[in-house]
């Protein structure tokens, strides 16, 4: 069985970065590039149990451990889901391909040929379907909207998921480089997908979304590269 290293470590490596854009589709999770290649490259790193004899289903346990490691508390959520979309997406390119077979968990590929090619091209159309059609639904219009505060104009997330309150009250949060100098009034934890923060607290007087006024709007100073403001779904009633 001649066995080509380089082929076998890129559709596995295809097949992690397929795995994890459709996990972050499902739970509607925004991932910058060096995050997804930090993704793939530990979970990838896997590839190594073929040369070490481990006991049958350790890609499991390095799965789990690597997904507590990044995801905390989260791995409940992150951890079965990842496993059935990555079984599923493995057993279905080993159909795919008749010379190939599943091994610790990891998709051994005999020689390069044309069905080989054709694997690694639908999986390479499947990776930039699922990239597109996430970025296309980040910027939905329905889901950017206008926002106004302090005299400052910006473009705000509504983000469903977003479920933070402060003594009952929907948190909104807006990227501390918009404001230089604010009053902190408190300071909470909230819990992101890799870790636990501590965030500023500021009271904003007057807030305008869509031309709609609100008034003594809590929010929380963030740093982010991705939005200027992320609207919490129940402000304005729920209207958003």
């Amino acid at each position: 069985m001649e066995v080509y290293i380089e082929v076998t470590y890129i559709i596995n490596a295809l097949i992690i970065l397929l795995t994890i854009e459709i996990l972050c589709f499902l739970l509607n999770q925004q991932l910058q590039l060096k995050e997804i290649i930090k993704y793939v490259i530990a979970y990838n790193i896997s590839f190594l149990f073929l040369f070490i004899d481990f006991f049958q289903g350790f890609l499991l346990v390095y799965d789990f451990l690597l997904t507590f490691y990044f995801f905390k508390k989260l791995v409940y959520i992150y951890y079965p889901l990842y496993v059935f979309i990555y079984i599923s997406i493995l057993v279905f390119v080993d159909v795919m391909l008749p010379s190939s077979t599943i091994f610790q968990g990891i998709l051994i590929v005999e020689g390069i040929k044309w069905y080989s090619l054709f694997a690694l091209s639908f999986m390479m159309i499947c990776i930039f379907y699922f990239y597109i059609s996430f970025c296309q639904y980040k910027i939905k219009d329905k889901h950017m909207v206008d926002v106004c505060f302090f005299g400052i104009k910006c473009l705000g997330f509504i983000d469903t998921g977003n479920k933070v309150y402060y003594h009952g009250y929907p948190v909104v949060f807006i990227n501390e480089s918009l404001i230089k100098d604010y009053k902190k009034i408190d300071v909470i934890q909230i819990e992101t997908a890799s870790a636990i923060e501590n965030i500023d607290i500021i009271e904003i007087d007057k807030m305008s979304i869509q031309g709609k006024e609100i008034s003594h709007v809590y929010a929380g100073m963030i740093s982010s590269k991705e939005y200027d403001c992320i609207l919490n779904s129940d402000l304005l009633g729920g209207l958003l």
